[in-house]
């Protein structure tokens, strides 16, 4: 099995790659610019006995015409490389704190070029390239169900993620491919207790479990949902969030 993980080489992307390569993928690691991220998240897959093929690339690219070709050279060349695709992930998004004054057209380019219109074009080549029996995992947020202060954008972006997940696997369906996504909570990371305290205790108040996820957890559910284990689950975006969507809102 092949799985294409975008935004691949730290955090999350680097989980999920790991937690793939774990249940019997080989892994094309995709990054923007971090070669030493992305060597080391290559390291880690190959540890676990699969194959590693990094991948640099930038998505935010001005003409249509060009990011479809580039992102259909992309598939390609994994598949090149490793094989047919059975999983892809499409991880890599931009995200910003914008003040609502500050909130103008350039704002809102920053988060659409860099985020959703990448994501929707590799979501589309990725549908040509995938047999029956292929998933595409979409990594949305639970912004895109409740936006917090300051990330419209974002929020916003990830909400039309959610609906294109809905729409795909309709679109898709009828073809033999799953589309699934995954919107991660407040994921822990270092440092953050330090430089978010307030942040995170309130999180800690929100959620269920009284505690951020981690991105295991998060990597953990993605590897879940590609596998055959889960071949009934299209369309929808399943929070992975300790608690936090479950409790009340007054």
């Amino acid at each position: 099995m092949t799985a294409l993980v975008t935004g691949a080489s730290g955090g999350l992307g680097r989980a999920i790659a790991v937690a793939l390569a774990a249940a019997g993928h080989d892994i094309a690691v995709h990054y923007r610019s971090d070669d030493a991220g992305a060597a080391e998240t290559s390291r880690l897959v190959k540890e676990t006995g699969r194959q590693a093929y990094a991948v640099s690339l930038d998505l935010e690219i001005a003409s249509p015409e060009e990011l479809d070709r580039t992102v259909d050279d992309l598939l390609a060349d994994v598949v090149d490389h490793l094989g047919d695709l059975d999983v892809v992930v499409l991880n890599a998004f931009p995200q910003d704190v914008t003040p609502w004054h500050a909130l103008d057209t350039e704002a809102w380019d920053v988060m659409l070029d860099g985020g959703l219109r990448p994501t929707a074009a590799l979501l589309r080549a990725a549908a040509q390239s995938l047999a029956p029996g292929g998933v595409i995992v979409t990594i949305g947020s639970i912004e895109g169900f409740r936006p917090a202060k300051g990330h419209t954008p974002y929020a916003v972006a990830k909400a039309a993620l959610h609906h294109l997940t809905a729409a795909a696997a309709h679109e898709l369906g009828p073809h033999g491919i799953r589309v699934v996504g995954v919107a991660p909570g407040l994921i822990a990371r270092e440092g953050l207790a330090e430089n978010w305290p307030d942040g995170i205790r309130r999180w800690e108040k929100a959620s269920a479990l009284g505690r951020p996820v981690t991105a295991d957890e998060v990597a953990q559910v993605v590897a879940f949902l590609a596998s055959p284990a889960a071949s009934a689950v299209t369309g929808v975006t399943i929070p992975v969030d300790a608690g936090w969507s479950a409790s009340p809102g007054w």
